[in-house]
């Protein structure tokens, strides 16, 4: 580990960057999250790029200052994240007194060019709405350029003088950067010199830029609104403002992250350090990470080419019959949410946001269990366990109801769709029995507490969980290899934007007596018998608990149950709510029954941490002590 004590010097030859303080066990598991948005700011934005130099039809200004935000967003991730990922990493936490400087020049200055470039897109909006017939006399490509290079030139000129100041000043305290890069403020308070010339002018550079470039937008959208409430038609108005929600949504997640680090910075004293890091980088990595995806689900050209790139065009209008020949493996097409096609994009925003609850709290979740020696018991190992499970169960279900509702992707080759009806229901069948373990922890550690620890050891746990596993897959293998067989010859529409097994099965026109039974003995052999024995668990529990002659003990012994209580109905009262929908419920509209079946794979995963996180006091105490907040609450 390295020494961060004060050290005395007038000239570093060296910063150290620290990283988050206060969070430096969690370094690996923050890497996880921060690595996946820095994938994705690089795919996108080269995906942007790449879409916008091919396509002929997106050479028009409005994708030409696209393209420039996206270059903007590619610099200002690898100024920072390289080095961010080496101190998370590999714990390499020096960097050259120079390289801090230019890495706080780039940040610094890129942060004004992206500024300046969604006051040109805001320009580029007003021009196309308020003066249409002029847009390609005002907006040429040499008026483009010169925007470009007016809003680069002041982002660059405007931040030159901060690493001049910077090296001007003697550092006599110490050489330890609370940060995760070379912030500017950051570096500054580090000197032992009067720095009042740095404050201000940062605090006018940041006016002048931000501020004005706050006016220059709401001032070319209060004119665009002028203009869209003066057209007759409610259609029209509606049109013509669709085509800003993209650069909107820029606009908010630009300066939405931006605000909130600057506020937490300048007067929020008492929230812990790690908070004020863990906004700036948000600052940071949100942007360039959605930026891409914004303008990929919501403009239509984009989106369009994008699909038009890597998946082959089909008509949608006229179903596809399958050839029956054993020679053509059979293509599905996934169904999204019918009537509601309008509003895919901003469904895939909710659906989006339940992933990264679902993600981020299991992860959590583990990273606690795992780094804290006080939560290796067995209820938390099977809560392990748990999390685990969700996690597979979200990663299997996730990718295709992406691709529907983002990129209207509905095309799934049948070995892919076997593939992941397989995994969707043995997730859901290991999850059962996973329940039923945490049911037979809460049975002993109640109703024989003596024997706790002599019962469930490590090897025993591990035994049950391989045990859960193996009936799990071993029961759902039959199922995709009983389907390969069978011949399809009605129209090829699933229901869902995922593979179930019935779904499938209705497809058929070969007799599917089999799998039909075979489902249902399945069912009955797993989440039947796991729900009884469930059941008996807390029959006996109850009894146990009753025998107790104080009403505070009893109290205290039963609230170590609730939540797993909380969980058991949160994964059988939808499984439940399918089963009779998909049995019973044939006059329901699609559109109920494809949300119960969504509610069934994604409710679970996104519940259990939060259950768990708030039932149970030791994991809820160890999350607060992990982001500073155990003693202020």
């Amino acid at each position: 580990m390295l020494d961060f004590n004060s050290t005395v010097f007038t000239n570093p030859s060296t910063f150290i960057l620290m990283g988050i303080p206060g969070l430096e066990e969690m370094h690996i598991w923050i890497s996880i999250p921060f690595f996946s948005m820095y994938v994705v700011a690089l795919m996108g934005n080269i995906l942007i790029l790449f879409i916008i130099k091919t396509e002929t039809v997106l050479h028009e200004p409005m994708f030409y200052f696209l393209s420039m935000l996206a270059i903007t967003d590619l610099i200002l991730s690898n100024s920072t994240f390289p080095k961010m990922l080496g101190v998370f990493w590999f714990n390499y936490h020096e960097i050259n007194f120079h390289a801090c400087l230019t890495q706080m020049f780039f940040i610094h200055a890129f942060s004004g060019v992206e500024s300046g470039l969604l006051v040109a897109m805001a320009f580029d909006r007003y021009v196309a709405i308020c003066n249409p017939l002029r847009h390609s006399i005002i907006l040429k490509n040499s008026v483009v350029a010169q925007i470009g290079i007016v809003a680069l030139l002041r982002g660059l000129v405007l931040m030159i003088p901060h690493p001049f100041l910077v090296r001007r000043w003697p550092y006599c305290r110490t050489n330890v950067v609370p940060h995760t890069y070379c912030e500017h403020m950051a570096v500054v308070k580090l000197a032992c010199a009067d720095i009042s010339i740095n404050s201000l002018y940062s605090l006018a550079v940041i006016i002048l830029i931000v501020g004005t470039d706050v006016a220059c937008i709401s001032l070319s959208y209060i004119q665009i609104l002028r203009t869209v409430f003066s057209l007759p038609s409610k259609d029209a108005r509606l049109k013509t403002f669709s085509t800003c929600g993209s650069h909107i949504c820029v606009i908010l997640t630009f300066y939405i992250p931006a605000l909130f680090s600057f506020l937490t910075h300048r007067f929020s004293k008492h929230i812990p350090r790690h908070t004020h890091i863990l906004l700036a980088n948000m600052y940071l990595l949100v942007p360039p990470m959605l930026n891409p995806i914004i303008y990929g689900v919501r403009t239509k050209q984009i989106r369009e080419c994008v699909l038009k790139l890597f998946i082959t065009k089909t008509n949608w209008v006229t179903m596809v019959v399958w050839n029956t020949s054993d020679t053509m493996e059979p293509v599905f097409i996934l169904q999204g949410f019918p009537g509601l096609e309008y509003a895919h994009s901003w469904l895939s925003i909710l659906f989006c946001l339940v992933f990264l609850v679902a993600f981020i709290g299991n992860v959590i979740i583990l990273s606690v269990i795992w780094i804290e020696s006080s939560l290796h018991q067995p209820m938390y190992y099977f809560l392990s366990i748990l999390a685990l499970n969700d996690l597979g169960m979200s990663l299997s279900t996730v990718p295709t109801i992406f691709s529907v509702l983002w990129l209207n992707a509905r095309e799934i080759q049948a070995s892919a769709c076997y593939t992941q009806l397989f995994f969707i229901h043995t997730f859901t069948f290991l999850e059962s029995s996973v329940l039923l373990a945490m049911a037979f922890d809460r049975f002993v550690a109640i109703c024989r507490p003596l024997h706790y620890t002599t019962i469930l050891t490590n090897s025993v746990i591990g035994k049950i969980g391989l045990a859960c596993l193996l009936r799990s897959m071993g029961v759902v293998l039959p199922t995709p290899l009983l389907l390969r067989r069978y011949h399809y010859c009605h129209v090829n529409v699933l229901s869902h934007p995922f593979c179930l097994h019935q779904d499938i099965l209705k497809l058929s026109c070969s007799d599917a007596r089999v799998n039909s039974v075979y489902g249902l003995c399945v069912v009955i052999v797993t989440l039947g018998i796991d729900s009884v024995f469930i059941l008996l668990s807390y029959v006996l529990i109850l009894k146990s608990v009753l025998s107790i002659t104080s009403p505070e003990e009893r109290l205290k012994a039963l609230n170590t149950c609730v939540s797993h209580i909380c969980v058991v109905l949160i994964f059988f009262v939808p499984v439940i709510g399918v089963s009779m929908a998909h049995r019973f419920g044939k006059h329901l509209s699609p559109i109920v029954q494809i949300l119960m079946a969504d509610i069934y794979l994604l409710l679970p995963p996104v519940l259990n941490p939060i259950v768990y996180s708030i039932r149970t006091k030791q994991i809820r105490l160890q999350i607060l002590h992990k982001f500073g907040l155990a003693r202020r609450l």
